[in-house]
């Protein structure tokens, strides 16, 4: 499966930086809390975007972006059938099902769904199994910008939301 990982430059300079899963141990996200190294990964690089730029807290923060994709075997993509109830709600409960798969080493990959478009997934690395391969790594660092149009959308939204108060 081909995945696709978008970082700042600032930390993901080379293929090891991006795939280091160093980010996770500074920060929790919605599959982990700080402490695990993990690599967040997309289906796409659309995907990958949206998940970059949900996070962006104001357009200044754009720096620039490296992009970079993956070829993952199939056969280490862990699938899971069902996901831990109310885990898009409450983050507590899929930060606890990624944290227990880290700890596990059950596989170097797991496909989760994402919050952002329904339908969508991602799928996390562990840089810490065993069969986990910087081999998997195909492209990047590529440069990566948002289309303006995208900066400017987020920017109107937040004016709207401190406007409200």
């Amino acid at each position: 499966m081909r995945v696709f990982s978008i970082g700042a430059a600032l930390f993901a300079r080379t293929r090891k930086q991006a795939f280091s899963g160093q980010g996770g141990l500074y920060a929790s996200a919605r599959w982990h809390t700080a402490g695990h190294p993990i690599i967040y990964t997309a289906q796409s690089l659309s995907l990958a975007a949206l998940e970059i730029l949900v996070r962006l807290k104001q357009t200044n923060d754009i720096q620039p972006f490296y992009a970079y994709s993956a070829d993952i075997p199939e056969a280490f993509i862990l699938k899971p059938n069902s996901y831990p109830a109310r885990w898009k709600s409450r983050m507590a409960v899929s930060r606890s099902f990624g944290d227990a798969w880290l700890e596990a080493k059950t596989s170097p990959a797991i496909l989760v769904p994402t919050v952002i478009t329904p339908g969508e997934w991602n799928v996390l690395l562990n840089p810490l199994h065993p069969q986990f391969s910087m081999k998997w790594v195909t492209t990047g660092p590529d440069a990566y910008t948002f289309d303006a149009r995208l900066l400017s959308v987020k920017k109107r939204a937040r004016a709207r939301r401190v406007s409200r108060g």
